[in-house]
């Protein structure tokens, strides 16, 4: 019987624990990195990705040019994620967005967003992360959802110069 007690306590709380880690609400690259997990992966993929010089002139420009708004809905538990938002901090870094206009969001893993309605969360459609969407003057003017057709950085080229472009998903 302590046995089987101990299993389970031990199961919740490694549980509970791991939940813990992850980071659920508003944020931004600061308290990503004040967790030593996700400070791993994070600096690893920020560090390693070298944007390319053409793109991120063309980034600045469209930038001084353009007041965009963007929403990143992703998951600190999720490899897509991991992969493609510390890549895309470097992007906007690089290519001097103002990250007053930056809106990071940690989803838990059934991918619910945080302290809106339910209408509000089925008219946002996130469910896949993570989902970047670019909005200007207000309105959507495109999405980049888990992966990438090309690579990040062309993706959102497209998406920030309102060349047609395609998520992953939409078919």
């Amino acid at each position: 019987m302590r046995y089987a007690f101990f299993f389970i306590f031990t199961i919740l709380l490694v549980t509970y624990s791991s939940a813990q880690d992850n980071i659920v609400g508003k944020t931004n690259k600061s308290e990503i990195l004040k967790s030593k997990q996700h400070r791993s992966w994070f600096n690893d993929v920020y560090n390693s990705y070298q944007p390319e010089p053409e793109t991120i002139e063309e980034l600045i420009h469209l930038f001084k040019n353009n007041d965009f708004h963007v929403d990143v809905y992703f998951g600190t538990w999720c490899a897509d994620s991991q992969r493609e938002v510390p890549k895309l901090i470097k992007l906007l870094e690089e290519g001097q967005f103002n990250f007053k206009n930056l809106n990071l969001i940690g989803l838990d893993r059934d991918k619910i967003i945080p302290g809106i309605p339910e209408e509000q969360r089925k008219e946002l459609n996130v469910f896949n992360v993570p989902t970047i969407i670019v909005y200007e003057d207000g309105k959507e003017i495109n999405r980049f959802v888990e992966y990438a057709r090309e690579s990040l950085e062309r993706d959102l080229l497209k998406i920030f110069s309102k060349t047609p472009y395609k998520n992953s998903y939409h078919k």
